[in-house]
């Protein structure tokens, strides 16, 4: 069983818009209402690529009850702790050029006694689970150091986390031995506080690999992420693919032109693949190239894993890929 735990769940609601005029009256239409936050949108791909999963975390009000009554229509599992305030709700915006422009609320507040509640049954399962996904980010409430706990109690009956959320929970987090981190480019920039230029990749992958920024900066960031403890790396680069960082060895690999929908959740799909490919234990090279497919299928949809495995089995076809053989320190 994979735990995905979703401590600050959404409403998510998708709205499709001409344009967006500040200030002014503005016009759109209702495209989806359903249950979101990261951790969710990766517990239903991992679902539907047919992996044992269930949700925990914090849920409250009616938006909190609107998440259960959408995860019990789709069969999920899950054992969630309620909450007396309200469940946030996430608006995303999509214009006529497929732009995303999203607003995100805070989430709930989780007062003391729900947080020791949650620690406990967070316990109970992580003894059965496989692996736990931490993914989002943390709700009003609970300190930047709550996904640390996390990962030292799961790490304390050997089990391995993969963790995805940005910021401080973040930088506070790595020093915990997860064993794989998801960050996006922008999210890797503020970790490290380097900025990297991936423009060279726009060339072809060795031209980056021998560029100044990747040899001199972002090869040694890497590095010193990986000597934290941390077994796998994968940074999502956009419209450019993603990299893969494991066994001494790094994997780029583009990202397969596709009409772009909704950008929403395509992270959380590359996540999803990347950790039903390890399960699998396939080759990394393998689960770059699946991952930055679905990914790439993703966002040629509108709903959080509503895609073509035919077209999946397309793209699969079309990535390229760039491999870096680290050097030893």
């Amino acid at each position: 069983m994979i735990l995905c735990v979703s401590l600050n769940p959404a409403v998510d609601k998708m709205l499709k818009i001409n344009s967006i005029n500040i200030g002014r009256v503005n016009r759109a239409s209702v495209e989806s209402v359903h249950a979101g936050g990261k951790a969710v949108n990766v517990a239903f791909d991992l679902s539907l690529q047919g992996e044992d999963v269930l949700l925990t975390g914090f849920v409250g009000g009616r938006c909190g009850r609107m998440i259960l009554d959408e995860l019990k229509q789709r069969e999920m599992p899950n054992k969630f702790v309620m909450l007396s305030t309200e469940t946030r709700t996430n608006m995303n915006y999509i214009d006529s050029l497929g732009n995303v422009t999203e607003i995100l609320e805070g989430g709930h507040l989780v007062d003391a006694k729900s947080e020791e509640e949650f620690l406990h049954l967070y316990m109970n399962l992580v003894k059965k689970a496989e692996m736990v996904v931490l993914s989002g980010s943390l709700p009003i409430g609970l300190d930047e150091g709550f996904y640390s706990t996390l990962i030292d109690r799961a790490n304390r009956v050997g089990v391995p986390v993969c963790l995805d959320t940005s910021g401080a929970p973040l930088a506070n987090a790595v020093g915990h031995s997860p064993f794989l981190i998801k960050p996006n480019i922008n999210e890797l920039e503020s970790l490290t506080n380097h900025k990297y230029d991936l423009s060279p990749l726009d060339i072809g992958f060795q031209e980056f690999f021998d560029s100044a920024s990747f040899k001199n900066v972002m090869l040694e960031d890497l590095m010193d992420l990986q000597d934290f403890g941390i077994a796998v790396i994968c940074v999502t680069l956009g419209n450019r693919g993603l990299l893969l960082y494991a066994k001494d060895q790094i994997i780029i690999c583009d990202a397969p032109k596709v009409e772009v929908v909704n950008t929403v959740g395509s992270g959380d799909c590359a996540l999803a693949s990347l950790i039903h490919s390890l399960i699998k234990k396939v080759s990394l090279l393998e689960c770059a190239i699946y991952a930055s497919a679905v990914s790439s299928a993703h966002v040629n949809t509108m709903n959080v894993g509503d895609i073509d495995p035919d077209l999946v089995s397309e793209l699969t076809g079309k990535v390229k890929y760039g491999i870096f053989k680290c050097p030893k320190r």
